[in-house]
């Protein structure tokens, strides 16, 4: 028994237990942002990706036939390309059968990167 311990003794006395539960707060605050990031990290590849073999079904189209996909059905049914409409939109506009078409992907969930919810 010890009547003449400190007050900072006493306090680190009793501050000891919640040592693990702080570490593994922290751990758990790091696993999430770690996923977070991640997330948004996967999120804008898959959005360069689709990008991508959009412009390149496009010229292969044009390469083969002369002429660039009238539309973006036509696009994705030749190619069999398939994305996530719940996730992107897709605007195809046609330049005209001998110029490249605007091809432009948006991504509808911008929760991972900026906080908001996503949209639909």
């Amino acid at each position: 028994m010890n009547l003449f311990e400190s007050h900072g003794k006493k306090f680190l006395k009793n501050l000891t237990p919640l040592i693990p539960l702080l570490i593994l707060t922290l751990v758990g605050v790091l696993f999430f942002t770690g996923i977070n990031a991640t997330s948004a990290e996967t999120l804008k590849k898959e959005q360069q990706a689709l990008e991508q073999a959009l412009e390149n079904g496009a010229v292969r189209t044009y390469a083969l036939t002369g002429r660039y996909p009238e539309s973006l059905d036509q696009l994705l049914n030749d190619y069999h390309i398939t994305y996530d409409k719940n996730r992107f939109v897709v605007e195809y506009t046609p330049n005209g059968a001998n110029l490249l078409p605007a091809i432009s992907v948006i991504s509808l969930s911008d929760s991972f990167s900026s906080g908001k919810e996503a949209r639909s």
